[in-house]
């Protein structure tokens, strides 16, 4: 059981209630992270502006981007995030080699290149917080400097998502299961 109620729009004075109309406006709904912020909603309104522009005006292609995600949200193992983005990653074109080696927490060698650079770099940040000079020249020669930039907060607000999930207990979305053990 979440460790914060859902709330309903219903619930909050006229500004949260924008603040929510926004959410909905940009993601269909208020769930998930969202949920847990709508009770700061001026905080929602922040942190929905990055992930908006993060999902929808960045400059990754859609498979890079949840690539990184899906990486995210493993190094903090947010069950939520995963079962949300793992269907996402796979519709964008993220192999399946790449997910079960993110899944299993396993070397990236026998991965595409560039699976395997998104990989490493986000799991450079979270385990030793840096990233190494190769990796960081081959990511601005493959994605441009936007892009590693893009990259590196990708990797951090995702897991700033994936710790709201955890800490406040969100239950995996209707029909899912976790994809690993915390």
């Amino acid at each position: 059981m979440p460790r914060l109620p859902v709330l309903k729009r219903d619930q909050l004075d006229p500004e949260a209630q924008a603040v929510w109309d926004r959410w909905v406006a940009t993601r269909g709904a208020v769930q998930g992270p969202s949920a847990f912020l709508m009770h700061y909603p001026e905080l929602a309104e922040r942190v929905g502006e990055v992930g908006a522009h993060l999902r929808y005006g960045g400059v990754l292609a859609a498979a890079d981007r949840e690539l990184a995600i899906l990486t995210a949200g493993r190094e903090v193992e947010a069950a939520y995030e995963w079962a949300a983005h793992e269907p996402l990653g796979r519709e964008a074109g993220v192999s399946n080699d790449a997910i079960e080696v993110l899944r299993h927490q396993k070397a990236t060698d026998a991965l595409k290149p560039r699976e395997a650079l998104i990989i490493d770099l986000v799991r450079e940040l979270y385990r030793d917080h840096t990233i190494t000079s190769d990796v960081y020249i081959l990511a601005e020669r493959t994605f441009g400097r936007k892009g590693v930039i893009e990259l590196v907060v990708l990797a951090g607000y995702y897991g700033l998502i994936g710790y709201v999930l955890n800490a406040f207990e969100a239950e995996l979305p209707e029909g899912s299961t976790s994809a690993f053990t915390r």
